[in-house]
């Protein structure tokens, strides 16, 4: 079973899921009673808060039934648990439920273990969710060793909050994925548990004659720390708070003071702060990670960026560059890192321009415009530029960043860029994206003008024989050429389109009457009288062209788009060759017949 069917599970399912945390809370409150102190009976951690208040976390409130059974269980599970366990149940359950709530409210995080503030909240929570039970457990029931009163009160507060800060991330460090150690570490795992017992057996149940030896462990929270995050760290933390209290309880080791309170209050200290410090560690070495993965993600993002990076210190001396700088100004990073941007200066600007650009980086840690800088070369070029101050929190420069691209790139990119979307790649013509937006303007003038206009539908006879038997590299050069041939036919403020294959459009704007139209059509006709000479290659095509006139054939773009293909057709129909011009009855016989080649 899983914790996805938990969350989803009904029925059976549910029963087994409460039985098994009873279970598990159960032993835990049963282990917990051997942690006593032989001297009062103080139960010094009581470990199954944290696994109460992780299985909250983790599985959601639907838990509770097996909490609170848990706590019937335990009495049944060993003897030396007294009954009254059974009637704190309600208490238990209302605890974990609290301190779920509030982390759930105020950290927002399943677990609350890789941030330090994260880490500081969830003490604070965790103490004052515990503060409401423990003074009623302690005032109305007492402590597990002694009588009612602010001492058992003291008691169980000390006792549940070191069982949540030591047991909960434990549990949660071992049920969720996410903090499992990196592969092949596990073997790693078990070898700093065990060395690790050993070592809290010796520093808690060693000779009275050796000395407080508590440093010992030292290195394994570092090593835990530095190798296996938070699986190992809150492993070594419940390990050494384990047998801290194991050996206490029997009278040994360094905690042992002239009074039972001391005693309690150094032991459970130690685990609390041994278990805050190594979380705390393993957060800060988290966040380091985390911040170091920024640092990379950035440093790869500002290294394959098209724009011109350089980073400066306050003292304007070059700290870095990126590869797309020295692609634009020639110069390598380790010619530049020490020196200051004035290498790059052109001479075209006087000191009037820098007094700006550094009043508005004083104001507002900005500014941005055209500056001229040279090459390595000697080459003068145009450039915009942005310029970053980069503050720390007191407001102190550490750093300038400029970013800079190439004018005349740039503006070769956008003209590229405006060329694929709206030309022929083949043929540099209009395409029919262009096309469209040329005709619906060609309408609107001619609307507006009261004159006319006229489209003509145009395809290449014969061409697919010709395509077929010398290939397609002879077939493209020719629609080239017959590109070429149609652009002289027509006048610069007309439209010749290319939208596809052996298919061309006209858009002819300001005539003076039908007859212009007619004119154009023949000087394409006569064009195409004569053979075109293509790679060594004298190629015979014809070509069949339909005319629509606005106003008198359509009243808007898409019946002259619908008309002119009609007659298109007609022409193919008429021997081909030739130019027709719309009439009505082509709507009916024509529009959406297909075209041959």
């Amino acid at each position: 079973m899983t914790a996805q069917s938990f969350l989803q599970g009904k029925g059976a399912w549910l029963v087994l899921w409460w039985l098994g945390l009873a279970v598990g809370h159960g032993l835990l409150v049963a282990g917990s009673f051997l942690l006593v102190s032989a001297a009062s009976g103080t139960v010094v951690l009581w470990l199954p808060a944290g696994f109460a208040l992780a299985a909250v976390v983790q599985l959601g409130y639907r838990v509770w039934p097996g909490i609170a059974l848990g706590m019937v269980l335990a009495p049944l599970l060993l003897d030396a648990v007294p009954m009254v366990m059974a009637w704190r149940a309600p208490a238990a359950v209302a605890e974990a439920l609290l301190a779920a709530w509030l982390l759930r409210r105020w950290v927002g995080g399943a677990a609350p273990l890789c941030h330090v503030t994260d880490i500081i909240r969830f003490i604070a929570l965790v103490a004052l969710a515990a503060l409401p039970f423990a003074a009623a457990e302690g005032l109305v029931w007492g402590g597990p060793g002694g009588e009612a009163g602010p001492r058992a009160v003291l008691e169980w507060w000390l006792g549940n909050v070191a069982g949540m800060l030591i047991f909960a991330p434990f549990a949660l460090a071992w049920m969720l994925p996410d903090y499992a150690p990196a592969p092949g570490r596990h073997a790693e795992l078990a070898l700093l548990v065990v060395l690790s017992l050993l070592a809290a057996d010796l520093v808690f149940g060693g000779l009275p004659q050796a000395g407080s030896l508590e440093f010992l462990l030292l290195g394994f929270f570092i090593w835990a720390g530095l190798r296996l995050e938070v699986r190992g760290m809150t492993t070594l933390t419940l390990v050494t708070a384990l047998a801290a209290a194991y050996h206490t309880g029997r009278g040994r080791g360094p905690f042992i003071a002239p009074t039972e309170l001391v005693t309690l209050l150094t032991l459970q200290g130690f685990a609390v702060i041994s278990t805050v410090t190594g979380l705390i560690l393993i957060a800060a070495t988290h966040e380091r990670r985390e911040a170091l993965e920024a640092l990379r993600l950035a440093g790869k993002v500002i290294e394959n960026t098209p724009d011109g990076v350089m980073i400066t210190d306050s003292a304007m001396r070059i700290r870095s560059v990126n590869p797309a700088f020295t692609a634009t100004t020639g110069y390598r990073e380790d010619e530049v890192v020490g020196k200051t941007p004035r290498l790059l200066s052109s001479g075209r600007h006087d000191a009037a321009f820098y007094r700006e650009m550094w009043t508005a980086l004083g104001h507002g840690g900005r500014w941005q415009g055209e500056i001229w800088n040279r090459r390595k070369n000697g080459e003068i070029y145009l450039e915009w530029l942005n310029v970053i101050a980069i503050r720390d929190d007191h407001g102190q420069v550490l750093y300038y960043a400029g970013i800079f691209s190439d004018i005349v790139t740039q503006e070769h990119v956008r003209k590229r860029l405006h060329s694929l979307a709206y030309y022929d790649a083949l043929t540099d013509l209009p395409n029919r994206e262009l096309f469209h937006d040329r005709l619906y303007n060609a309408v609107v003038q001619a609307r507006r003008e009261g004159r006319q206009m006229a489209l003509m539908f145009l395809d290449v006879d014969r061409f697919k024989p010709i395509n077929d038997t010398h290939g397609h590299s002879v077939g493209d050069s020719l629609l080239k050429v017959i590109g070429n041939v149609l652009r002289l036919c027509v006048r610069e403020s007309d439209t010749v389109a290319r939208l596809g294959g052996d298919e061309f459009t006209i858009v002819l704007t300001s005539l003076a009457g039908p007859e212009d139209a007619v004119q154009v059509a023949g000087k394409i006709l006569a064009a195409f009288a004569r053979p075109f000479q293509v790679e060594g290659h004298a190629l015979s095509v014809g070509i069949s062209i339909g005319v629509a006139l606005y106003p008198d054939d359509a009243h808007d773009e898409a019946m002259l788009l619908r008309n002119a293909d009609a007659a298109m057709y007609a022409a193919k129909q008429a021997g081909r060759n030739n130019f027709q011009r719309f009439k009505p009855y082509m709507a009916a016989t024509f529009n959406g017949g297909g075209r041959g080649t």
